[in-house]
């Protein structure tokens, strides 16, 4: 089976982690397999090349963030982007026989459905966002899935929000994102490698936010937590992980925690290649974000490091950390219940572990990425068995 992967992403995200999981897994010669991405997006490209994975790093997806807008010149954008990217997947898709098309997000599956259906080729729709719909984008998502045999989402809550887009409940699949869990078999003195690195001491309790620098992420209800938490504990450090892209929100950030006198407990680390070192060097971990939470990869890479995790009651996380059991969830933007969960767990550290110990088991029991792989395998075989799995040009806005 020969399969196009489709990105339209700047950056590393939590889609492209779960793509490079697939390369890794499903080599020559059982699978061939080639990446469709933005230029920009120079850290996939890098990960790519060091798998010998071959791609094709377009310049023509839009320049302008796709969102429904009136305005003449940016309609005109939009449908000259289009046509450019899907007349280009179209020449890969004939030039190297590809059997299906695998968009790993949207809009890059609506980039993707004009070349699928040029080609009678089925494309896979893996969403791994919940978005607000409206009357414009709910005819899209039809049309995108009219070509695609499966619309997969990582939980429930993604697949339920795409069905009340109108997408027929029979080519929406939930399957949950996985594991490689080997990767999150990290030693202590690994971990006490980093927490030196960082500058924490041993003795001092680190709080991670793993992700995006994003407002809807968490950032500052953490901040707001902060105060709270140092009063019990004041050697406390809290580390924002993640990759440094977003300068006008981190100012933001930075301007909030030195108004609040808090320089000294925060750490903005940057990009880490090391994420699984970086989460055992943790204590525990936060998931605060604050608007409907898709699945957060993060959230099972914290529990397959066997660290506890203070989440928001968002989305799909109650699909995924049983509350009490493998860790304790908050309603969003709730500061001082944040705080109040740290605190809690930082207090009995015999808690802890056994929040760490149950959520290492569950994603052992549920999220695996051979579990994953094996699911996803058999929605390949049943598109490539059924062929085109497109409906009619009616879907169509």
């Amino acid at each position: 089976m020969n399969i196009l992967y489709v990105s339209d992403s700047t950056t590393l995200s939590g889609a492209e982690i779960v793509l490079l999981g697939y390369l890794d897994r499903r080599a020559p010669p059982d699978r061939r397999a080639r990446v469709y991405l933005h230029r920009l997006n120079r850290r996939l490209a890098d990960a790519l090349d060091e798998r010998g994975v071959p791609y094709l790093a377009t310049e023509h997806y839009s320049r302008i963030l796709l969102e429904t807008r009136t305005h003449p010149l940016v309609l005109a954008h939009y449908a000259l982007s289009f046509s450019r990217v899907a007349r280009e997947i179209r020449r890969v898709i004939r030039a190297e026989a590809v059997d299906l098309v695998h968009a790993i997000s949207y809009p890059a599956s609506l980039y993707a459905a004009l070349a699928c259906r040029w080609c009678r080729v089925p494309q896979i729709w893996h969403e791994h966002n919940i978005k607000r719909l409206h009357r414009v984008n709910r005819r899209l998502y039809r049309f995108a899935a009219g070509s695609c045999h499966a619309v997969i989402g990582p939980s429930d809550a993604v697949t339920t929000n795409l069905a009340r887009a109108g997408i027929p409940r029979r080519k929406l699949r939930t399957v949950y994102n996985g594991i490689d869990l080997r990767r999150f078999d990290v030693g202590d003195t690994d971990a006490a490698a980093v927490r030196s690195e960082l500058g924490i001491p041993p003795d001092a309790p680190a709080i991670g936010l793993f992700g995006q620098m994003l407002p809807y992420k968490g950032h500052r209800t953490l901040i707001e937590a902060a105060p709270a938490v140092l009063r019990d504990f004041p050697a406390a450090r809290f580390c924002f992980v993640g990759a440094l892209e977003n300068p006008p929100y981190q100012e933001e950030l930075r301007g909030l925690i030195a108004g609040a006198g808090l320089g000294r407990a925060f750490l903005f680390t940057g990009w880490r290649p090391d994420v699984p070192a970086v989460l055992r060097a943790m204590d525990l971990v936060t998931v605060l974000t604050t608007t409907p939470e898709p699945a957060a990869l993060g959230l099972m890479e914290a529990m397959a490091a066997g660290r506890p995790v203070v989440a928001t009651r968002t989305g799909g996380t109650p699909e995924i950390v049983r509350d009490g059991e493998t860790g304790v969830i908050v309603e969003p933007g709730n500061a001082g219940a944040v705080a109040g969960s740290i605190v809690s767990l930082l207090l009995n550290p015999a808690r802890m572990r056994r929040l760490g110990t149950a959520g290492r088991g569950r994603v052992e029991d549920r999220f695996t990425l051979d579990r994953h792989l094996a699911e996803m395998e058999q929605i390949y075989r049943e598109a490539r068995r059924t062929g085109r799995g497109t409906e009619s040009s009616r879907a169509a806005p």
